[in-house]
């Protein structure tokens, strides 16, 4: 009798802790339609951003050659663009490597400049950057529906890659600290 009444009160105590997380995840239908034209305002001017060249992508998780995803700051790791100029730097160390903030820095001009919409909604801008180290290709993949984007950087010089993974913002609306560049 008493491992029954013991078993009993258990499974009501653990039915109640899943009754009480569950309705604390409950969203109303304002808050949810707040949050959905919020995005969508977010993703418009993203989209205006990349068609005339003038964003930040600041990302605030990296992948640098299919390693484990690393959580970093956003004002040392992101793609700037304006109009004909661009840096990309990333920066998964606090300090060292040759920007000085602990990865690289390569600044220089952009060319081949091409941006598609998928059917989906996806867009997709594709770029090269032109240092004069060598070349960096950059794919930047926008989510449909909100400012969140994934960026694939492709440098010519060496072998490795890097994905980023952050926002879209207006460019001189997003602080940053810019390394020594290549």
């Amino acid at each position: 009798m008493k491992r029954y009444l013991i078993s009993l009160l258990t499974l009501s105590a653990l039915f109640g802790t899943f009754i009480s997380t569950n309705s604390c995840k409950t969203v109303s239908p304002e808050e949810s339609a707040r949050r959905a034209y919020n995005d969508s305002v977010a993703n418009n001017v993203a989209r205006l951003q990349l068609k005339y060249r003038k964003f930040v992508l600041t990302a605030d998780q990296i992948t640098i050659n299919q390693s484990p995803i690393i959580n970093v700051s956003d004002n040392t790791n992101f793609i700037l663009s304006d109009s004909l100029t661009g840096v990309v730097q990333v920066s998964p160390r606090m300090s060292g490597g040759p920007n000085s903030l602990g990865g690289f820095t390569v600044k220089g001009d952009i060319t081949n400049y091409e941006m598609k919409t998928a059917k989906n909604g996806d867009v997709t801008v594709t770029y090269r950057l032109s240092a004069p180290i060598g070349s960096t290709d950059v794919r930047i993949l926008l989510y449909k529906g909100s400012n969140k984007a994934q960026a694939t950087i492709t440098p010519t010089f060496n072998r490795g890659r890097a994905t980023l993974n952050g926002e879209i913002k207006a460019l001189g609306t997003q602080q940053y600290f810019e390394g020594r560049s290549f």
